[in-house]
C-alpha cells in the first residue's frame, strides 16, 4: 500500500503545471483524438496554469503583508491563529487513508457517471485533499477506515451533483463552456447562495439594486471598469494597512494587474480545455446521442472573473471585523485571507454579478466559515502537530479558514462520527 502512497504523492509533486499536461493528453486519446492535438492542448492547459498561479502568487504575495499589518494595526486578540489551507493539505495528503480514498473517489466519479447520475468527470486531483482531510480527521478519531472511505463517497458525491447543477451559471457568466467545478469549498456554498439570492429577490430595496459591473460601469464610467475597480480595492486595503504612500499605490496597481491578467490566463488555459471538451462530447454523441459531459476542474478558473475577485478582496476587511465582533469566534483569519476570492463564487455567482448581493451573502457565508473554523480548531491542533505544526507563540491553537469553509462536510462528519460505533 506504501508503494500506491508513494506513487499517487509523487504524481501530486510534479505539480498542476505538469500533472494537467499529462492528464489532458491522455484523455484526448481515450477521446480517440490525434496525439499532437491532444499533446498541445495539455501544454496549453499547463502553460494556462502557470499563469494562472503566477498572478495568484502575485497577489497573495502582495495581499499577505496587507492582512499581517491590518490584524497587527487593529490588535486583534483571538486565540486560535487561521495558519491557512495548506496544514489542511498536508493532514489530508499525509495519512493511511489516501490510497483507499483516492480510489473510492475515482471510483464513485467512474460509477455515477456510468449510471448518468452525473455529469461531471473530475479531474482535479489536488482538490480531493478537501474530502481527505475529514477522512483523515475521521479515521484518526474514529478509528474506521469504513468510516473514513464512506465519509468522501458521500461528500463527492453531492458536489458532483452540485458541479452539475450549478455548471450553466459557469458557463453562462463565468464564460468556462463545458467546465463545472466539483470543489467544496467553492461550489458547496451554491446550497447556501442560490436560496439566498432568491430570498433578496424578495427583499424590498435591495431587489432592485442591481450592482453589477456594467451598471456601475455605467453610472461611474471608466471607474466601473475591473482595472479601476482593482486599483481602488488595492488602494483602500493598503490604507487600511496603514502602509506607505508608495506600498499604498504598489497594492493597488498589484491587484489591478491581477484583474486585468487572470481573465486572459483562464482564457489561455480555455483553449486547450476547449479542444478536450469538444472530443469528449464527440466522443459520448457517437456512442450515447443523449448524453452531456463537463470536465471538472480547478475553482481558480472561477476566481479570474473580475466581479469574484473584486468581492473576494473586499471581504478582507469585512472578515476581519467579523471575527472582532462575532461572539464565540476564536479564530484570527490570517493566511487564508487570500484565498477568500475561492469562497467566494457561489456568493455572486446566484445573482449573475450583483456585487451588492455578493457582499451580503459573502458576510453570512463568511460567518459560518469562522464558526466553523473555530469548532475545527481542537482538531486541526491535535492533527497538525502530529504532522510538525506547532502553534504560533501567543496563540492557543491552529485552524485555517479553508476546512471551515467546507461546511457540509462537517454535518457528515458530525453524523458519521455518531455512527462509528455501528462498524
Amino acid at each position: 500500500m506504501s508503494v500506491i502512497l508513494d506513487g499517487i504523492n509523487y504524481i501530486i509533486g510534479l505539480g498542476v503545471s505538469v500533472m494537467m499536461p499529462i492528464i489532458i493528453t491522455i484523455l484526448g486519446l481515450v477521446f480517440r483524438q490525434k496525439l499532437g492535438v491532444s499533446f498541445k492542448a495539455g501544454l496549453m492547459v499547463g502553460i494556462g496554469f502557470i499563469g494562472i498561479n503566477l498572478i495568484i502568487n502575485l497577489l497573495l504575495e502582495e495581499i499577505g503583508p496587507v492582512t499581517n499589518a491590518m490584524v497587527e494595526r487593529f490588535d486583534f486578540q483571538l486565540t486560535a491563529v487561521d495558519i491557512g489551507w495548506g496544514s489542511g493539505a498536508a493532514v489530508a495528503w499525509g495519512t493511511e487513508v489516501v490510497p483507499f480514498v483516492f480510489i473510492a473517489i475515482i471510483a464513485t466519479n467512474i460509477i455515477m457517471i456510468a449510471f448518468n447520475w452525473t455529469k461531471t468527470m473530475d479531474i482535479d486531483i489536488w482538490n480531493y485533499w478537501q474530502p481527505l482531510f475529514i477522512s483523515s480527521a475521521l479515521y484518526i478519531t474514529t478509528g474506521s477506515m469504513i468510516i473514513a472511505v464512506l465519509s468522501a463517497v458521500i461528500n463527492m458525491a453531492i458536489v458532483f451533483k452540485l458541479a452539475d447543477w450549478t455548471q450553466k451559471d459557469v458557463e453562462e457568466v463565468l464564460g468556462l463552456e463545458g467546465i463545472s467545478l466539483p470543489q467544496i469549498q467553492t461550489t458547496g456554498w451554491a446550497i447556501l447562495g442560490y436560496p439566498m439570492n432568491n430570498l433578496l429577490d424578495k427583499t424590498p430595496g435591495i431587489r432592485k439594486l442591481n450592482w453589477t459591473t456594467d451598471k456601475i460601469q455605467e453610472r461611474v464610467g471608466m471607474f466601473g471598469e475591473p482595472v479601476m475597480m482593482g486599483l481602488i480595492i488595492g488602494i483602500g486595503l493598503g490604507a487600511a494597512a496603514g502602509f506607505s504612500v508608495g506600498d499604498i499605490l504598489h497594492t493597488g496597481v498589484t491587484v489591478a494587474a491581477a484583474l486585468i491578467l487572470l481573465p486572459r490566463m483562464v482564457a489561455l488555459l480555455m483553449e486547450g480545455l476547449t479542444v478536450i471538451s469538444e472530443g469528449a462530447q464527440d466522443f459520448l454523441q457517437k456512442r450515447f446521442p443523449d448524453r452531456e459531459l463537463y470536465i471538472g476542474l480547478d475553482s481558480a478558473l472561477g476566481i479570474g472573473h473580475p466581479f469574484v475577485l473584486s468581492l473576494g478582496l473586499l471581504m478582507i476587511p469585512i472578515t476581519l471585523m467579523l471575527a472582532f465582533i462575532l461572539p464565540g469566534n476564536k479564530v484570527l483569519p490570517l493566511a487564508d485571507l487570500s484565498n477568500l476570492p475561492f469562497y467566494m463564487i457561489f456568493a455572486i455567482l446566484p445573482s449573475r454579478g450583483n456585487l451588492l448581493r455578493g457582499l451580503i451573502i459573502g458576510t453570512i457565508i463568511m460567518i459560518v466559515v469562522l464558526y466553523l473554523s473555530s469548532f475545527a480548531a481542537p482538531l486541526m491542533t491535535e492533527l497538525g502537530q502530529q504532522f510538525g505544526y506547532n502553534v504560533p507563540e501567543g496563540s492557543a491553537e491552529i485552524t485555517n479558514m479553508a476546512i471551515g469553509s467546507q461546511w457540509y462536510t462537517w454535518v457528515v462528519y458530525w453524523v458519521l462520527e455518531q455512527l462509528s460505533g455501528l462498524f
